[in-house]
């Protein structure tokens, strides 16, 4: 299994970032009016991992509010989505629940994209402000709990960018990008990208002198609508 680290920070910006917004659940009322009960697993068992780890946690406070969040994928898998007390909560692989009752939630993981479904993406980022710095660092699709290191590309004479490129994802689906730049504008940055077609290609840029989140990408060729 990949682990995927817990990057402090950033967890509840994701979760808000995607877009992906809490859904309506119905509450399972427990008997103690004050606390309330969270029940964590992971279908099928062994796809994955979560944090807060999968189990039964009681003597919560009702109203307060976890932060969900997929810490690993199983080789062979992706992640799909949440469901909480059996309704689909969302897709986006960090999630905040307002515990306003006795909660269950799963988080549901499918095998991984193949054949007809499967395509390739390409991450390609590149320093708008120093074309001949390649960037260095990794990527992460954090559904499919892969990273990849920037590799340096010389694009022209004077440009160079850095690429990563992730083999079987699924065509259709919006994936969590996480790049972590080690230069220029170094940090941890989240975005996220649709697979419009078998070969994708996600260009980013940056400017390195300043320290804030760029603006995302933006694809000109939108064929897919997917419901949150």
């Amino acid at each position: 299994m990949a682990l995927l680290a817990v990057l402090a920070g950033f967890l509840a910006v994701s979760a808000c970032a995607s877009g992906d917004q809490s859904n309506w659940v119905p509450w399972f009322e427990g008997t103690d009016e004050e606390y309330v009960e969270l029940k964590i697993e992971v279908v099928p068992e062994g796809a994955g991992s979560t944090y807060p780890e999968p189990g039964e946690y009681s003597g919560i406070k009702r109203g307060t509010v976890v932060t969900l969040q997929v810490a690993g994928v199983s080789s062979g898998y992706e992640f799909s989505h949440w469901e909480v007390n059996f309704v689909d909560y969302g897709s986006a692989p960090f999630k905040t629940l307002s515990l306003e009752g006795d909660a269950e939630v799963k988080a549901v993981f499918t095998r991984a994209a193949g054949g007809e479904e499967a395509g390739y993406l390409m991450v390609d980022i590149v320093f708008y402000d120093k074309p001949l710095e390649p960037p260095e660092g990794s990527v992460t699709l954090w559904e499919l709990g892969v990273s990849m290191p920037l590799t340096p590309v010389q694009v022209t004479p004077n440009q160079w960018h850095g690429q990563a490129v992730f083999k079987g994802v699924r065509i259709g689906k919006t994936y969590t990008v996480v790049v972590n730049l080690e230069n220029g504008v170094s940090g941890i940055y989240v975005n996220f990208w649709t697979v419009y077609n078998r070969a994708s290609y996600m260009h980013w840029g940056f400017i390195s002198c300043r320290r804030k989140l760029p603006e995302a990408p933006r694809s000109t060729f939108k064929p897919f609508e997917w419901p949150s």
